[in-house]
């Protein structure tokens, strides 16, 4: 039986996702164009990058932990969006390497938990108010798809040296909509105001089972065989004869297929479970790849961008709903924190791998890409040999003990 929700609960949150997606879609494609204008060179931009994948992969899991030992998800992201927009904020002071590579460090030690325990509170609504997770979480992308359009403007207007003081501003955002966030669910409860998650380790070797790392390895691996496509895609179409403008249409629609995935999320959830979608992603993934080193005219290659509906949308939508069936919302946090940790190791190693197989193989690389996700499917159809128990919190464990036999 679900509750009637606080209100404009939904609302909150999708302006939540807006406002970090916002930045971060000035950051993806234009902090290294800014790198550049300040003199560093192309190796010592890559180890700048690097840094937020680093501390993702080191910090995320304990940070968002975090979230769930203090019991109150909206107080941990009004405070680790201060941290980091602030902390970031320095990163003006000096423009020398070991500056920037020490304001990137601190800053992102709390940046990389932020989505997942957003994720989180947004996945709470689902559980307890019937609310839609993708109807929320698709202002994240369209976020995103205005950003990377501002911040070419402010490139043309205004030069790649002021492009920091988009970022700067967006993150500010985060924290003004961060105190617009509802209040946690977890905290209706009185008894559960009054303390927080143990978070002992009897709770977290929970996470130990083997079927849980195969379906998390299974979907990270499926988001990392996206890491030639996020790094050498432009170039490749280029290479191939397509204008740049059409590659900012390209980049656009892969959006737009991913928002109208979200927009439908709550149907397809109920005409396929969490499986499936994780299934569909790994095979239309395989399909993208292994089409996408042929020479083919710009509708061809827009026709396989429309795949991303499959290959990240239905990924993401079907983390969601595993880590919703399989885990207690008191640990969400934990459980989102560790997927975003695989998913930044694997792509990161994708990521410098990608390079590689760029420079030696060109387009073709694509099909090594078809080959990760194809192991991603068979990693899955494993798992049923691997049965996942439900990760119970101690309060959920508490209140089951104290049920009338």
């Amino acid at each position: 039986m679900y509750s009637a929700p606080p209100p404009h609960y939904a609302t909150r949150i999708s302006l939540f996702f807006g406002a970090f997606f916002f930045p971060y879609g000035i950051y993806i494609p234009f902090a290294g164009i800014w790198l550049k204008s300040l003199g560093l060179s192309p190796e010592s931009i890559g180890i700048v990058l690097m840094v937020p994948l680093i501390a993702r992969v080191v910090f995320t899991p304990v940070m968002a932990a975090m979230a769930d030992k203090i019991g109150d998800r909206r107080l941990t992201l009004q405070i680790y969006c201060t941290l980091f927009a602030l902390t970031f904020a320095f990163i003006t002071i000096d423009d020398s390497l070991g500056w920037i590579l020490a304001v990137m460090a601190i800053s992102h030690i709390t940046q990389g938990a932020i989505v997942p325990i957003a994720d989180s509170l947004a996945m709470a609504g689902t559980r307890r108010y019937d609310l839609d997770y993708g109807r929320m979480r698709r202002w994240g992308s369209l976020a995103f798809v205005v950003a990377n359009l501002a911040g070419g403007f402010c490139l043309d207007l205004l030069g790649a040296n002021k492009i920091i003081w988009l970022m700067i501003g967006g993150n500010l955002l985060q924290i003004v909509f961060s105190l617009t966030l509802p209040k946690d669910p977890r905290l209706i409860d009185h008894q559960r105001m009054s303390k927080g998650n143990k978070l002992d380790w009897t709770q977290l070797k929970q996470f130990g089972q083997t079927g849980f790392w195969i379906v998390l390895a299974s979907i990270s691996l499926i988001q990392a065989s996206h890491a030639l496509l996020y790094t050498f895609g432009t170039i490749y179409w280029e290479q191939r004869g397509v204008a740049a403008s059409m590659t900012g249409i390209f980049w656009s629609v892969s959006v737009f297929a991913e928002v109208l995935v979200f927009s439908f999320s709550k149907r397809i959830s109920g005409r396929a479970d969490w499986k499936a979608l994780i299934f569909i992603s790994g095979l239309l993934a395989t399909l993208r790849w292994a089409l996408m080193p042929f020479d083919m005219p710009e509708a061809g290659y827009l026709l396989l961008q429309l795949l991303h509906a499959g290959s990240f949308a239905c990924s993401h939508l079907g983390t969601m709903f595993f880590i919703a069936a399989m885990v207690d919302d008191d640990l969400s946090g934990t459980a989102q924190g560790l997927y975003t940790m695989l998913t930044g190791l694997l792509m990161a190693i994708a990521t410098y791998a990608s390079g590689i197989l760029y420079g030696d193989l060109g387009g073709n690389g694509f099909v090594i890409m078809a080959g990760i996700s194809t192991t991603a499917l068979f990693l899955l159809a494993t798992s049923h040999l691997f049965p996942v128990g439900y990760i119970a919190s101690d309060r959920a464990s508490e209140a089951q003990n104290a049920q009338p036999k």
